[in-house]
Order: structure tokens, then C-alpha cells, then sequence
């Protein structure tokens, strides 16, 4: 656009107008494009509000990251962190666009979880045996399916809601172990003692993390290091891609996902005022940390 604007000028220039018109018409012009492109902008609902959040993840560990600016275009509203919805301590659930949209995918998802529990098959918050295959929580790859299912059901009519699913898979290993003992010298003819080897099987858990985010009418897009949406998500993956290396430890991950989140924010007009950080561990639940950042 500014290139543009230049080589307007040069054209009126060299065709001889008057100083004082050339000036004028530049600077009508300047000002036509750059109302133009803010008109652009904000004609995406998604980032009407603002908003941004990030998920990373870590070796047994995932973290996720929202900031607190609610407004509307570049006029501040409201201070207070996005909708995350935590189905149980393995699973959170961000979402960030047209907060209108946020509320009531929020609703129709909470609806159809909590429509499940206590069937057959279903899912629950709490811990009941697997045995009778009644309670149990739902997966964050299931989790995932659902919301991508009610974003694809609303294609013709789309909620503006850019949503992240974060969560740990619980994986069971069975290790076994080689356990060297003597038999009774009874049973031996010659009787010298004979070897034997006894083999033990111990069930190991481990968890691993999923990440995954989904546009307006439901595309996933998976990954194992980490995901960003909303209006600073450029700036995001460039910084997330600069300081994320693999297993991370939660104590690192927790340094890494607050330094990459806070340095974007100072990148993106529409996205800031304190950010809300969510440490998930496998087997310790979620942990909420507050970040500070510049208010301007």
C-alpha cells in the first residue's frame, strides 16, 4: 500500500500539478489505504475480541497459555483471562474468537460431555472402575472428535471460534522382569542345585501429550511440540519455534511457554494485559500460574 501511495506521487509529480495539490491528493490517498486496511482487519470476527492462547507440551507435561484482553477492535473492554473448559485434570479444552460464539460452543460442548456420563460406554469426572466400563474419562483424542464434529454440524452457519485441546493420553507398558532363583536339591538327581528362572510382568503408566488446533468449521491440525491461535498466532509460532526443544521438563516448560507467549504479546496490539498459565502433569493435576506483562 505504501509502495503504491509512492508511486502515485511520483506520477502526479512528474505530470507538473501544483505543489499543494499533490500534497493533497497523496495524503487522501495515504489515508484511504491505511483506513482500508484497518477496515480489513477487522471485518475477521475471529479477531474482533482479540485474544490468544497457546498449548506446548513437555515430556509428561503440557502447558497452556491464555491472555486476559477482551475489547473490541483496538477498544479495550475488559480484563480477564479466555474460556478454557477442563473436563477432567487430563484434558483443557481454549477457545478464543467472537465471544458470542465462545459462550455457546462452550454450552453445546459442555452439553454433550456431560450427556454421556453415567451411560454405558460413557464418561465421568470422577474415578470408577474401568472393569464395568461405566465412567470414564474422556480422552483428549475423543475430546478433540467431538468439538471438530460440533464445528463441521455448523458449517453453513460457523461459530468464530478458533478452539486448542491440550491434553495428557494415559499409556500403560508392560515391563517384565527376569528374577533368578535355586530349586529345591530334592528334585535333583545328583543332588546339586539347579537354576531357575523366574519372569515377572509390572505395568509401568506413562503419559503423552496431544495437542491439537482446530479452525472455524472443525480441520485439525496436530502436533507434538505446540499449537497457537487467536490474533497474535503468527507471532506465536515464530516465537514458540525459536525457544520450544523437546522434553521439556515442567519446571522448563513452564519458562519456556511463559517467555515465548509474553515475548509475542509484545508483538500483537489486540492481545496482553497479564496472560493465565495451566501446567498439566500427569498424576498431579493442573496447576495455574499468573503472568504479568505491559498494559499499554
Amino acid at each position: 500500500s505504501i509502495l503504491k501511495a509512492i508511486m502515485i506521487k511520483r506520477i502526479i509529480q512528474n505530470k507538473m500539478f501544483p505543489t499543494a495539490l499533490s500534497i493533497l491528493l497523496t495524503n487522501s490517498i495515504l489515508l484511504t489505504l491505511v483506513l482500508t486496511s484497518n477496515a480489513q482487519q477487522q471485518q475477521d470476527p475471529t479477531k474482533l475480541n482479540g485474544g490468544s492462547i497457546m498449548a506446548m507440551a513437555g515430556e509428561n507435561c503440557v502447558a497452556v497459555v491464555v491472555d486476559k484482553r477482551f475489547g473490541s477492535g483496538p477498544q479495550m473492554i475488559n480484563i480477564s483471562p479466555r474460556t478454557v473448559l477442563t473436563p477432567h485434570s487430563r484434558v483443557m479444552i481454549g477457545l478464543v474468537g467472537l465471544e458470542g460464539d465462545v459462550q455457546s460452543l462452550s454450552h453445546d460442548l459442555s452439553t454433550h460431555i456431560s450427556a454421556k456420563m453415567g451411560r454405558h460406554l460413557g464418561f465421568d469426572f470422577g474415578e470408577t472402575s474401568r472393569e464395568e466400563g461405566v465412567g470414564r474419562h474422556i480422552s483428549p483424542k475423543s475430546a478433540s472428535t467431538l468439538l471438530s464434529h460440533l464445528l463441521y454440524s455448523r458449517r453453513n452457519g460457523p461459530y468464530y471460534v478458533e478452539p486448542i485441546v491440550a491434553g495428557l493420553e494415559e499409556v500403560i507398558e508392560d515391563l517384565e522382569e527376569d528374577t533368578n532363583f535355586s530349586a529345591d536339591s530334592s528334585s535333583i538327581d545328583d543332588g546339586t542345585e539347579r537354576g531357575r528362572i523366574k519372569r515377572n510382568t509390572c505395568r509401568v503408566k506413562s503419559y503423552k501429550p496431544f495437542l491439537c488446533a482446530q479452525d472455524l468449521i472443525g480441520a485439525q491440525s496436530k502436533s507434538s511440540a505446540f499449537v497457537c491461535s487467536g490474533a497474535a498466532s503468527k507471532s506465536l509460532y515464530g516465537c514458540a519455534e525459536a525457544l520450544w526443544r523437546p522434553n521439556l521438563t515442567p519446571e522448563e516448560l513452564l519458562q519456556v511457554c511463559g517467555r515465548a507467549f509474553l515475548s509475542a504479546l509484545e508483538r500483537d496490539c489486540l492481545s496482553g494485559y497479564g496472560a493465565v498459565l495451566y501446567l498439566m502433569e500427569g498424576g498431579k493435576g493442573i496447576q495455574e500460574f499468573d503472568l504479568s506483562c505491559r498494559n499499554d
